[in-house]
């Protein structure tokens, strides 16, 4: 013990006597250290915003719809009412929901508008995880009793200043009364069924717009995130039992999603680290040549310790102290600057995105940037141990 702590004094009062070098070495690896903690809360919260807004679209889905390429369908080979009921069916199914849309032209005072007509059966509001922004969703009578009403998104009210909750929209030849209105949860620009101008209403009252009495799609809710894939296989087995044989249906649910978005996050996170690891060579790279110059500078203390009996293991030690010192003051200023970097943006951000400091990116932040000193300052450290006295001190001389 008394051999380390002499060594440790000897190494601190080396770097106190060149501040302006030990701190110019030591700002290298600040910034390694700095890059490799922002570099993985960054990528962390990444990936977490975007899982998020996928299951935001709706969480643990399954959808399906009917193939319309290559073999031509026909009215036996549509999505029915009785094939959502089946699915209902299905052990682990928590919810199911269809939907059929269409572009209608509808009038406000007279004036005509186009807009994406959406019938939709039951659950299908909690399915798509939609946010009612004003009035009221569909109730059980209003699907029994095809009721003749309708929500609207936002932007048809904002388009239609005149038009107002418990107003009268004329599709056709018919008329809805307006009881809510809706956004999605999470935006999906029009990549669904929800457009940025949309009308819903109970798929009973679809039927009778429309003429059609199939549904374009089905979503199914699994119980949870590990049923889905066997749902999916499950909806799809289903579906071709109850329909022709040469009929095919498209199956799919938001884990292949989920899983694109995870590969492209840890791409992107190991391309940012690689990065993170060449600053921190650099300044690795830096200690090394500075402890060089060091040795190089101070050969006849070597010397003079050495002919007073200092083992070479406490050469080695002394410089490799010097060298681990470097890193670590540096890896230590370093996360503590990315932290509090984060800290600050938190309250910038705060509205779009929640950054979350990741803790573990710090501990491994501050491992391997300490862990470069070790590195790096072996071989100087090793050269100086390895220096013959009498040489030393005559090349001093």
């Amino acid at each position: 013990m008394q051999q380390w702590l002499e060594c440790l004094r000897l190494a601190v009062a080396a770097l106190k006597a060149d501040k302006v070098k030990a701190c110019l070495t030591t700002l290298s690896v600040l910034i390694g250290s700095a890059s490799l903690v922002l570099v993985l809360t960054v990528a962390g919260t990444g990936k977490r915003y975007i899982v998020s807004r996928i299951e935001g679209i709706g969480a643990n889905l399954a959808y399906a719809t009917l193939n319309r390429n290559g073999t031509p369908a026909i009215l036996q080979d549509e999505l029915t009412m009785g094939d959502l009921e089946a699915i209902r069916t299905l052990p682990n199914v928590l919810a199911a929901a269809g939907t059929y849309d269409a572009p209608v032209d509808f009038q406000v005072s007279g004036r005509p508008r186009h807009a994406r007509l959406v019938g939709a059966t039951r659950d299908f509001l909690k399915i798509r995880n939609l946010q009612i922004t004003s009035g009221r969703y569909f109730d059980e009578q209003d699907f029994l009793s095809r009721a003749k009403v309708c929500l609207v998104t936002d932007p048809v009210i904002e388009r239609n200043p005149t038009l107002q909750l418990g107003e009268v929209l004329r599709i056709d030849q018919f008329r809805c009364t307006v009881i809510g209105t809706f956004t999605e949860g999470v935006p999906t620009f029009g990549q669904s069924e929800i457009q940025a101008e949309s009308i819903l209403v109970p798929f009973p009252v679809a039927k009778l717009i429309t003429g059609e009495a199939f549904l374009q799609v089905i979503y199914a809710q699994a119980s949870s995130s590990v049923e889905v894939h066997k749902l999916t296989s499950e909806l799809k087995g289903l579906l071709q039992n109850r329909h022709r044989r040469e009929a095919r249906y498209d199956v799919d649910n938001l884990s292949s999603l989920l899983q694109t978005a995870g590969d492209i996050s840890l791409a992107m996170t190991l391309v940012l680290l690689a990065v993170g690891l060449v600053t921190l060579t650099v300044g690795g790279t830096g200690i090394m040549n500075i402890m060089l110059a060091n040795i190089a500078e101070r050969k006849q203390e070597i010397g003079l310790r050495k002919a007073l009996g200092a083992r070479s293991s406490e050469i080695r030690l002394q410089f490799l102290m010097e060298a681990i010192f470097i890193s670590s003051a540096g890896s230590i200023a370093g996360a503590a600057c990315a932290v509090a970097l984060v800290v600050s943006a938190t309250a910038f951000f705060r509205d779009f995105v929640n950054l979350d400091i990741s803790w573990s990116s710090v501990a491994f932040a501050l491992l391997v940037s300490s862990a470069v000193g070790l590195l790096f300052g072996y071989q100087p450290a090793s050269r100086a141990a390895g220096l013959n006295p009498v040489e030393a001190l005559r090349t001093e001389a």
